[in-house]
């Protein structure tokens, strides 16, 4: 049943709330709530002063999302109820209704009336960045557009799917850039002379795979939270670390891996078109983060022209990680009409990584050398892992590389280019009896994270690096749980055991001469071993990100033990929401933290690390 927490009285049709009301500003305001969402209407643009979803129906509602401002155009509103589940806002002096709000328990409804008035505004809902970092999730024609049915998403809260009766509406959509205030929005358009009338429906809606005890108590935060790795820049319309960040080409794939098994988001909607729009954004020539040309500009849709401040070489794992969203956009849709015509660009793609393969023993090679000593602070390394050293033959891109060509080997088959397909099935096989002979380390019985031009390997008992290698298979079978024991043993040694963080990406400190970023508060250490930032940052800090591969690694290699005391620490970090928003006291965000706790994060959230609820899936259902 339906509840109104606030008593009310109304008196010639005006709302009179008591003060103890917890939405009430100034009256007439009105508090609506259920269990699964509380909503707060005012009589000032933009209407909106509070909401908040708890997907769970659990009425833990307390998190307002809203970043309330009034828009100060100066015109006065009327807040009138109609029923007891029913309001409506009318400008002064006119008779008709320019919105109307109907409430259910899972759903409400925002309607716009054409009053003959073409003053009347759109209605804006702010969100604040620093309490949830929301998203809508949809298709974008265009900048700051996007076409509904989306999912508005609230990672660690739930989600809306946002309808309306018109076809082919559009609602508008955008986010500040990590700057204050931090926002994001939406926008309803308010009706025109010639619709009359246009409504707009939320819903509350639960996205996940279903599968055998799905619905058990402990899997409360996998349901709440499936769709967190998803999240769109509306400035580029591309999917990006969170809706207020960058957009990275090398992070792609595993949004890709993701949507594979996601259910419809609504109808004519699924999580792989939006990869789609992803991929062909990269396709059409805009550029990202990791990639040549990009200059950290993106109010220009095509962000990053100007190559004086941008990085000088792609990383090593952008091209792999764009071959492997596209192949999983092709699998997972059945999309050969696509497939057909992109087919050409794709395989550009993967081949230019193929040219990066200088000396011929079928591993590509980062441009910078990956020689200790050389990095100056200001040249970035080969991968994702952007204050480490990887360089020159790098073994997480050389992973991501492997995946690639054995994708893109079975779309050729598909696309009908059997020729193609036996040459990226040769290239595969190549780099896979290179791989494990080039990064293994007898000494410490696991691989490096890359091995240098001047011949040097450089391991920091790398999880992350290690972890794909077993996953992708190129770690020979009699290895893989020596490999995967020795570093559930190195964790034991070095005492990191609440999986609650989530997991390091390296266990041992890297080294001074190693590291890229020398400032200790992006994990520099001022001590030559490194010692002095280790766990901040990328330097063995505590995070979601990567997990999925090592819970992955240790099912493969059958240790049982390790996988769910891993995988149980990590869904009650998820369920907590202990992975998004700022700590008190430092300023800094809970996306990276010490092995005790202390926040040295950035982002506030970073979507990246939610492909960990791959792996918490039980084997046979992923």
């Amino acid at each position: 049943m339906n509840k109104l927490h606030s008593a009310f009285l109304v008196i010639t049709g005006f709302l009179i709330l008591p003060a103890a009301s917890s939405c009430v500003k100034k009256a007439p305001d009105f508090e609506y709530s259920s269990p699964f969402y509380k909503i707060c209407l005012t009589d000032t643009l933009p209407f909106i002063r509070y909401l908040s979803v708890d997907a769970a129906g659990a009425s833990q509602l307390s998190n307002n999302t809203i970043l309330w401002k009034p828009d100060g155009n100066g015109e006065d509103y009327v807040l009138r109820v109609v029923s007891g589940s029913e309001f409506t806002i009318t400008g002064k002096g006119e008779k008709k209704p320019c919105w109307e709000f109907n409430f259910n328990e899972k759903d409400f409804t925002i309607r716009s009336n054409y009053t003959g008035n073409n003053s009347r505004a759109d209605l804006t809902a702010k969100f604040s960045k620093k309490e949830d970092h929301v998203t809508l999730l949809g298709l974008m024609p265009e900048k700051n557009r996007t076409c509904l049915p989306a999912i508005l998403h609230f990672p660690d809260m739930g989600s809306l799917r946002v309808t309306s009766e018109r076809t082919g509406q559009v609602i508008g959509y955008d986010a500040s850039r990590r700057v204050e205030p931090n926002f994001i929005s939406i926008t309803l358009p308010r009706a025109t002379a010639a619709e009359g009338t246009t409504g707009y429906r939320f819903e509350e809606v639960s996205v996940y795979p279903v599968f055998p005890g799905v619905e058990e108590a402990k899997y409360e935060g996998f349901r709440r939270n499936f769709l967190n790795l998803f999240q769109v820049n509306p400035r580029l319309r591309v999917l990006a670390n969170n809706s207020c960040s960058d957009p990275c080409a090398f992070t792609l794939f595993m949004s890709s891996m993701l949507a594979r098994k996601t259910p419809m988001l609504a109808d004519s909607l699924t999580a792989l078109d939006i990869v789609r729009m992803s991929v062909e954004r990269y396709l059409n020539g805009m550029k990202a983060y990791g990639m040549f040309g990009y200059n950290g500009t993106w109010e220009d849709e095509n962000a990053g022209t100007d190559n004086s401040k941008a990085q000088p070489y792609d990383y090593l794992d952008t091209y792999p990680s764009l071959v492997i969203s596209a192949c999983n956009y092709i699998e997972g849709s059945g999309d050969m009409q696509w497939a057909r015509k992109y087919y050409g660009s794709i395989r550009e793609w993967l081949d230019r990584q193929i040219r990066r393969d200088r000396n011929g023993n079928g591993l590509a090679e980062y441009e910078l050398s990956g020689n200790s000593g050389s990095w100056d602070g200001v040249l970035r390394p080969a991968n994702w892992w952007d204050t480490v050293g990887y360089g020159f033959e790098d073994a997480f891109s050389n992973a991501l590389t492997y995946d690639a060509l054995n994708l893109f080997t079975r779309i050729a088959e598909l696309t009908g280019n059997t020729a193609d397909a036996e040459i990226y099935r040769r290239h595969a096989e190549k780099l896979r009896k290179s791989y494990f002979n080039t990064f293994y380390n007898p000494r410490s019985g696991v691989l490096a994270g890359w091995k240098s031009r001047d011949g040097n390997l450089h391991d920091y008992h790398f999880l992350v690096v290690n972890s794909m290698a077993v996953y992708y298979g190129l770690v020979p079978e009699d290895k893989v749980k020596p490999v995967m024991l020795a570093l559930w043993n190195k964790m034991q040694e070095v005492g990191y055991n609440d999986f609650t963080l989530g997991l390091p990406g390296n266990l041992v400190s890297v080294r001074k001469e190693d590291y890229t970023h020398h400032d200790p508060r992006w994990g520099g250490g001022e001590k030559e071993d490194g010692s002095d930032a280790f766990q901040r940052y990328e330097n063995g800090g505590a995070s979601l990100n990567w997990s999925f591969y090592t819970l992955e690694a240790y099912r493969k290699a059958g240790l049982t033990d390790q996988y769910n005391k891993i995988s149980s620490g990590i869904m009650e970090g998820i369920a907590k929401g202990s992975f998004q928003g700022t700590c008190q006291g430092s300023g800094m965000t809970k996306d990276w933290k010490t092995w005790s706790g202390e926040c040295w994060g950035y982002e506030g959230f970073l979507c990246d690390g939610y492909l960990a609820l791959l792996a918490l899936m039980p084997y046979g259902d992923k």
